[in-house]
């Protein structure tokens, strides 16, 4: 393992109240890490880090629970206004569901819920600020709906930008992708 990684045996805490886990269980919580949890414990803030596969099956879920939703939407403001008015419409769909969630107690969305992963403060552990949710909603948000709203010449960029973007979690120690390192954000194992 790299230098900024610890093994899963050394001390961790609990992603959900903070505690130092005993082996995968919180004494204080009793949250019980979930029997596929495997993984490097982050040394800044000592919980087990979600990899990738993770991290891509959370995006699966969110996105097929959010493409009926935003695409309806879509195509309603399509026929009433203009394909900006569409893309608008379905950035907001995209939007309240993640920041309504992200901001939430558990600081999960239901893909995220799923996998069994969190979304926490790459400094503290801790659930991240409304302000951070707010900004990691907006990133992920032009992903999802960059598709709609866009001229066809452009949407080429975005799908690169986005695969760089979610590919870095591969090679970076603390399986972040970019959007996590601009926002200091981490994805860890619930």
């Amino acid at each position: 393992m790299g230098g900024h990684q610890k093994e899963q045996t050394r001390e961790m805490y609990c992603s959900n109240c903070g505690s130092e886990m005993i082996e995968t269980s919180c004494p204080s919580c009793g949250r019980s890490l979930p029997p596929t949890a495997r993984g490097v414990i982050d040394p800044t803030t000592q919980l087990m880090l979600a990899g990738w596969g993770r991290r891509v099956g959370a995006t699966f879920s969110d996105n097929l629970i959010l493409v009926i939703p935003t695409s309806l939407c879509v195509a309603l403001f399509d026929q009433i206004g203009s394909n900006f008015l569409g893309g608008l419409a379905g950035f907001i769909v995209v939007a309240l569901y993640m920041f309504r969630l992200l901001s939430g107690a558990r600081g999960q969305t239901i893909g995220n819920r799923v996998v069994a992963s969190r979304v926490r403060d790459a400094e503290t552990g801790r659930m991240i600020t409304w302000q951070k949710a707010l900004q990691r909603t907006f990133f992920m948000a032009i992903y999802s709906i960059a598709v709609f709203a866009l001229p066809r010449e452009l949407i080429l960029l975005v799908v690169i930008v986005a695969v760089v973007d979610n590919f870095w979690a591969l090679f970076d120690p603390r399986k972040q992708t970019l959007h996590d390192k601009l926002l200091g954000t981490i994805v860890v194992i619930a």
